[in-house]
């Protein structure tokens, strides 16, 4: 989507600051809040376009509600 106003630019800034930072070259955690959790989903460390291409095949299998920090029960209700 787009910009519109100043919501939606707290809202882009913040996934920014989240996702675009250093620590993202150093296989970060990349789903946010789930400290204690099965579900993992990390950065690779630095290689070629295909490797992470790979690793996102490999480690990603489908969508997960902890990759958007809900609780593991919200895909309950969405799947029935």
């Amino acid at each position: 989507g787009h910009i519109v106003n100043d919501f939606d630019r707290l809202l882009c800034v913040t996934y920014l600051d989240h996702f675009l930072r250093d620590e993202l070259l150093d296989e970060m955690e990349l789903f946010p809040f789930n400290e204690g959790e099965k579900v993992t989903f990390k950065s690779p460390s630095p290689t070629t376009y295909t490797r992470y291409l790979e690793h996102i095949e490999d480690n990603l299998k489908g969508d997960t509600p902890i990759a958007f920090g809900l609780h593991p029960n919200a895909e309950i209700g969405f799947r029935t």
